[in-house]
């Protein structure tokens, strides 16, 4: 395995928080879904792009959207903080180390413990969208050889 390393590290600093998710905001907002200011995960490999509804993903706890491209897959990994993660878009599938894949639609919904390695994928057809709470801070660890 690779050593850890931060979501700032890793996966590039463009993730900000949504302006009323910010501490003390005396004024809420509201993002269509057109207007999502999405970024890209990593800017020396765009596909995955994402965006930090509260939270920052470089510090701490988070809710972030995350925006796959149909067909990608993420290789195995594992993140040193638990997550949970709801499918809003598309067909997910998700794998833990040992267990057979599980694919689901909208609505689908899963809880991933800390430290065990697994797999993503969003599914031909069309892209993903999914909404996924950090419980700490985001990091992406691959697992060289799969799992």
């Amino acid at each position: 395995m690779n050593a850890t390393q931060s979501f700032a590290q890793d996966r590039g600093t463009g993730a900000t928080p949504a302006e009323g998710a910010k501490a003390g905001a005396t004024q809420g907002t509201f993002t269509t879904s057109d207007a999502i200011p999405w970024k890209p995960v990593d800017p020396k490999h765009p596909g995955l792009q994402m965006f930090a509804v509260w939270g920052n993903p470089n510090e701490g706890a988070s809710l972030i959207l995350q925006k796959w491209p149909a067909g990608m897959d993420s290789g195995w990994h594992w993140h040193s903080a638990a997550y949970d993660a709801v499918v809003i878009q598309g067909k997910f599938t998700h794998t833990f180390e040992g267990a057979a894949p599980r694919t689901g639609g909208p609505g689908s919904v899963w809880s991933q413990p800390a430290r065990q390695v697994h797999d993503d994928k969003c599914e031909e057809g069309c892209d993903c969208i999914i909404a996924v709470y950090f419980h700490g801070k985001l990091d992406f660890n691959p697992v060289k050889g799969g799992a």
